[in-house]
């Protein structure tokens, strides 16, 4: 159940906040419309004393307040005719540009919900909400921040509408400011976001706060950064997309108490910091993505769109259902699949000193999706010899090795005099460096076993060879474009059934 629900209407809570035991309050009445930190008397306020953080603001109708200052603070904002509460009126408050506006909001129930008009949007004005996020006013933000603790719903409550918000600036959940009454009820603030949210700078995530994309798409222009959990709890509603870079920080976030309202929220035993990519929810990255923390919880079917250009990086590898390349992203981190191949519209980029691979443990075929997809391997370290091999892919457990596609346009790096790159990503994933650099070739040994022939030779000296047989009466051909016919036997030993009543069969070795 939503933590707000009890209340049946505003003014009911309003009844129950008069009787709270917390920090006094003195309420200040505007009569008069002027800068916040203007001291003439009546303009705006009664005696030109400012509002502190123990004050309660009242904004009549057809009053202005700007706040014109860095260290404007009060305990809430309320826009009333009549007793704070009822007859909410058409007061407003109005930021200036590079202004700080601060709720303190130490007592249960205020911020500036209940004011008639907040008007937040000038170039670099910041509203911090030090108290219970519930109560922060709905609406279009610059730079916005909840420092303090409890559940802001957009939306996704009943009787509760929700309102679409833009933050032209930097939205940041950092709650941290838990006053004794709530220690153990709250971690931090958890964001539940019922309508459309966009953020045109950056997304924080601070450690113990949530945020939730359920119901609604979020979209992010900066960067965002995620020390706490990041979310889409039913994951039904279009797709989330993080426009910048999106980095997973390391978490100590990890909450298993039975009353706290992330847990209640979660229904779960424990809940743990990261970025949770599980269920159907569709997520999409336009900058790096860099995991030093937790990514994954789970198998089920959610995918992460690659769509800019990046790397895909971090000090811990990790597991996600699945994913789509549409730009170009360069594989510097372990990725292990769990639901579905890879698609790879774009370009996916390894470096062969790096030895990072994509993983799949279950689903479909590799790359069933990726016929219109690049390979790019680059190499930043030392030289490849004869007989390297590089494993892009890997495949567990899936019957005949699980490829089944293949790249459109294939880019390698560049090999010394004498050697050549063998692709066999269909066969096992690998890349393999052919050749021996000038110093010979293969030595083809046989040995028999009844009707079993075995055939070896060094494949770590020479990778990238396979035999090939040519069966005629008459001798050998020499034109091997029409006689010798390849075995798709290309490991050592090789073997075959000889049948001694039958024509002659001769075998070779060959690098294609």
């Amino acid at each position: 159940m939503k933590t707000k629900q009890i209340f049946a209407a505003l003014t009911i809570l309003f009844m129950l906040l008069f009787a709270s035991n917390g920090h006094a309050t003195t309420y200040i009445t505007a009569t008069g419309s002027g800068n916040w930190s203007s001291t003439i008397p009546d303009q705006p306020w009664p005696g030109g004393i400012v509002p502190g953080t123990n004050n309660g603001v009242n904004v009549l109708s057809g009053i202005n307040i700007t706040v014109d200052t860095t260290n404007a603070i009060c305990q809430f904002i309320y826009s009333s005719d009549n007793v704070p509460g009822y007859n909410i009126s058409s007061g407003t408050v109005t930021l200036a540009p590079g202004s700080t506006l601060t709720i303190s909001g130490q007592n249960e129930g205020w911020g500036t919900q209940t004011l008639g008009v907040l008007n937040a949007t000038a170039t670099n004005c910041t509203v911090n909400y030090q108290g219970n996020a519930f109560w922060a006013q709905r609406c279009n933000y610059y730079n916005l921040v909840f420092s303090g603790w409890g559940d802001f719903y957009n939306g996704d409550i009943p009787n509760y509408g929700g309102v679409a918000m833009t933050i032209f600036g930097n939205f940041s959940v950092i709650g941290t400011n838990i006053p004794a009454d709530q220690i153990g009820l709250y971690s931090g603030v958890n964001v539940e976001t019922g309508s459309n949210v966009t953020v045109l700078g950056d997304l924080t995530i601070g450690v113990n706060d949530a945020y939730d994309c359920s119901d609604s798409i979020t979209w992010v222009a900066g960067n965002t950064y995620c020390a706490g959990l990041l979310w889409d709890k039913d994951a039904t509603y279009g797709s989330n997309y993080f426009g910048g870079n999106l980095t997973i920080l390391p978490s100590s976030m990890l909450i298993t108490n039975s009353n706290n309202t992330l847990l209640i929220k979660m229904g779960v035993a424990a809940v743990y910091g990261g970025w949770d990519v599980a269920d159907v929810a569709q997520w999409a990255v336009g900058g790096n993505l860099t995991n030093n923390g937790l990514i994954g919880f789970g198998t089920n079917y959610g995918t992460i769109f690659f769509n800019g250009t990046g790397i895909i990086a971090g000090s811990n590898a990790f597991t996600i259902p699945t994913m789509v390349i549409n730009g170009t992203y360069e594989i510097a981190d372990t990725i292990t699949l769990t639901t579905n191949a890879p698609t790879i519209n774009g370009t996916v980029v390894f470096d062969l000193a790096n030895t990072n691979q994509i993983v799949l443990n279950a689903g479909t075929n590799w790359f069933w999706y990726t016929t219109n997809g690049t390979l790019d391997v680059i190499n930043s370290g030392a030289a490849p010899v004869a007989g390297n091999s590089y494993t892009l892919f890997v495949t567990n457990g899936m019957a005949g090795g699980g490829y089944g596609g293949g790249f459109s346009n294939i880019s390698l790096p560049s090999l010394s005099p004498g050697l050549f790159w063998v692709n066999e990503l269909l066969t096992n994933g690998s890349i393999v460096v052919g050749g021996n650099g000038g110093g010979g070739s293969p030595t083809l040994t046989l040995s028999r076993t009844g009707s079993t022939l075995n055939l070896t030779w060094s494949t770590s000296t020479y990778p990238g060879y396979q035999v090939y047989t040519l069966t005629n009466s008459a001798g050998v051909i020499t034109n091997l474009s029409h006689s010798w016919q390849a075995t798709g036997s290309n490991t050592s030993p090789a073997t075959f059934t000889i049948n001694p009543n039958g024509p002659p069969t001769f075998f070779r070795l060959r690098n294609p």
